[in-house]
């Protein structure tokens, strides 16, 4: 096929009785199981009615809430069948049902209760639900691909019957199959964090909104927001609770233009959505280093949203490995909430909370430029906890995330699959994940050290946290783990973009090539408290 994967298909009976026999799962980059919805509604009837009556079960005179209940227990058993597969490195993506028309149940009853609509659309939340729980399993919604390819021509539950949810046969060749695989492969490329975007830079007139409002006497929100603008805040918001940071960059006079934001948006989108705001008549190249330097980010990890191509055409020459954003402002939506680089495979507490843990470094930046250092750490309240975590802890997903999208402080700049992170367990590596709050925010999981032996294999520390002394503390933790002391090494590896990790084992390590030898370990800083 297009796109020249090899694949094995294993069929088994999808019921109770019957544990599929999967092959060493190491050896694939992906596992996809596909349930059939005939035998788990069967299952279902079995118990309420006490025979496989699949087809017509939701057409009993049976109560609605019985008959969900009893299909998602069902999904359970199903899924216990799998807890070995899903636990282990290999990512396992399970497809959603297809889900009938809405209109099943009549046209002045769409979506009825007791329909045949509403017990699929519960059984996919329910499975979406369960493996949210789960760090390597995930949920592949193929529903919205069905009804863009136009479900009539592929879908068979117009001709059979809805609890059958497969496809048309008689046709040599079915587009869907194959916008499954694609949408498995976006999905492989977000796990494998390939250039994800960190930080959004937008601009404000003829881009937030139509028009330049400094001109303007009477402004009349809805005349400058109806239409692709409330599109395209919709899109930054979603960002924005998927852990991308929002920023502005506008030439504008900063107090008149906050005024007119508020005016215009009436809080569907704040001011304080966005961690860092330049409103001034700077260069906006200027500006957007500063914001760069705010946020912490690499050039590589932003983008530049602005109507104006002179404005993108400054700003991408002097930073050419930032993307933009111009043109027709209906493109924008589109490529914010489907785009593969603005995805996440799980939205953790930290992601959600990345906008402010920002607001607090900047606030945070000030103030240490501005007076005492070591009196103002002191002040801050600073606490952590330093976890042990497995590939079933419910750490671990932020502790990829947060290890695959790191940079500046990445002792070797290595992304890891849920394969490669498996291999590393049982070959006896230990992961060490370190939590941190103070008294401006809870900054969540913000460290990660991989220990094999006496080996430090790799250590990553947030962009958001520099500066803390944090980074001392987790290595004096592994310090005092067992014998490590003077024999701690730690692995390094130049990504021409990890200078301040190199300054970090400078401090601490003797180089010896790809591997340094630890000269003395830190002493716990004295402005850190330890969470019990």
């Amino acid at each position: 096929m297009a796109l020249g994967w090899q694949m094995e298909h294993v069929l088994y009976q999808s019921g109770l009785h019957e544990r599929p026999a999967l092959a060493n799962n190491a050896k694939f980059e992906a596992i996809l199981v596909i349930f059939s919805l005939r035998t788990v509604l069967g299952q279902a009837a079995q118990e309420l009615v006490g025979f496989h009556d699949a087809d017509l079960l939701y057409q009993k005179d049976l109560d609605p809430d019985a008959v969900i209940s009893s299909a998602q227990n069902v999904l359970d058993g199903l899924l216990q069948h799998f807890t070995d597969a899903m636990q282990g490195s290999t990512p396992v993506f399970l497809l959603s049902f297809i889900e009938p028309p809405a209109t099943s149940s009549g046209l002045f009853t769409p979506r009825q209760r007791g329909g045949i609509y509403q017990l699929v659309h519960a059984l996919n939340n329910h499975l979406a639900a369960r493996l949210s729980q789960n760090p390597s399993s995930y949920y592949l919604e193929i529903n919205d691909l069905l009804r863009a390819e136009g479900d009539r021509g592929i879908y068979d539950g117009y001709d059979f019957c809805f609890a059958h949810a497969g496809l048309l046969s008689g046709r040599d060749e079915h587009p869907l199959p194959g916008r499954i695989l694609q949408r498995l492969d976006q999905m492989l490329s977000v796990l494998a964090a390939e250039q994800p975007v960190k930080l959004i830079i937008t601009d404000l007139d003829n881009t937030l909104w139509k028009g330049v409002l400094a001109e303007e006497e009477d402004i009349v929100p809805g005349d400058h927001t109806e239409g692709w603008p409330i599109g395209y805040a919709e899109a930054l918001i979603e960002c924005k609770r998927r852990g991308i940071v929002l920023a502005i960059c506008s030439k504008n006079e900063e107090a008149p233009t906050r005024a007119n934001f508020d005016k215009v948006w009436y809080g569907r989108i704040r001011w304080e959505d966005f961690a860092v705001t330049r409103v001034n008549w700077q260069p906006k190249s200027q500006n957007v280093r500063e914001i760069l330097q705010a946020v912490n980010v690499l050039p590589e990890h932003a983008v530049f949203i602005d109507d104006n191509p002179l404005e993108i055409a400054e700003v991408t020459r002097a930073f050419p490995q930032m993307r933009a954003l111009t043109g027709d402002p209906h493109t924008w939506r589109m490529e914010l909430l489907y785009g593969v680089p603005y995805q996440v495979p799980r939205l953790s507490a930290e992601s959600q909370q990345r906008t402010e843990a920002i607001q607090a470094k900047v606030q945070r930046d000030s103030q240490l430029a501005s007076g005492d250092r070591e009196g103002y750490l002191r002040e801050l309240g600073l606490a952590v906890e330093i976890l042990t975590i497995g590939l079933q802890s419910p750490q671990f997903a932020r502790a990829l995330e947060l290890l695959n999208k790191t940079n500046q402080f990445n002792t070797t700049g290595q992304r890891w699959t849920m394969a490669e992170m498996g291999a590393f367990v049982a070959d006896g590596g230990r992961l060490y994940a370190l939590r941190a709050r103070d008294r401006m925010t809870e900054h969540g999981l913000v460290g990660l050290a991989l220990l094999q032996g006496n080996r430090l294999r790799q250590l990553v520390l947030s962009c958001r946290v520099f500066g803390l002394g944090l980074e001392d503390a987790l290595l004096q933790h592994l310090c005092r783990l067992g014998d490590q002391g003077q024999t701690l090494r730690a692995d390094w590896v130049d990504t021409g973009r990890n200078a301040t990790a190199r300054q970090f084992l400078e401090q601490h390590f003797l180089p010896q090539e790809d591997v340094w030898q630890l000269r003395e370990a830190p002493g716990w800083p004295e402005h850190i408290a330890v969470l019990r």
